[in-house]
């Protein structure tokens, strides 16, 4: 009998840790679900830049739901919801994956990886390869930037910018 419940007890442990490790890569985004995130820039060809980011977890922590704020009309500069994304663990293929459905129909899709606090972001746009980077400065802030990749390497930056965090209101 004491075999049997040792057995049940070392077999639940192990799906409890199992169940952690599929989580943890995405345990990384915590750090931005516990505010606000808003930047203003200019892109390199001199358009101004401004965006809010809305972190928050979803499906019990296993995908991470994102809302982006920012220009949607170039013309009236109109300022509203712009993309709705999702940050998820691919588990067959070992890797966090996103994809962004913005207003306009569009749908980009690519993977991300952190290094340290530093959150990376890797997809084609439009047949070119680029990757916006997330540099960990302190808790509230982030330097941020856009560029092309070429053959591995950052080639052109087309935005530099901060993000800083804004806290929450407690949602009811």
């Amino acid at each position: 009998m004491k075999l049997k419940l040792l057995i049940i007890v070392c077999c639940f442990l192990f799906s409890i840790e199992g169940f952690a490790q599929e989580n943890a890569p995405l345990e990384h985004f915590n750090q931005f679900t516990e505010g606000v995130w808003i930047t203003e820039g200019e892109w390199s060809n001199g358009h101004k830049f401004k965006q809010e980011i809305d972190f928050e977890w979803g499906l019990n922590h296993k995908i991470v739901k994102v809302k982006t704020y920012g220009t949607i009309d170039p013309k009236t500069k109109k300022y509203g919801l712009r993309n709705e994304g999702i940050r998820a663990y691919n588990t067959q293929d070992s890797v966090i994956q996103f994809w962004e459905f913005d207003i306009y129909g569009g749908i980009t899709k690519g993977e991300c990886y952190f290094e340290g606090r530093n959150l990376h972001y890797e997809y084609d746009y439009h047949g070119e390869k680029l990757k916006e980077s997330w540099i960990f400065v302190d808790q509230d802030s982030y330097k941020y930037q856009i560029g092309s990749v070429k053959d591995g390497k950052l080639d052109k930056v087309y935005m530099k910018s901060s993000y800083k965090r804004i806290l929450k209101l407690n949602k009811q």
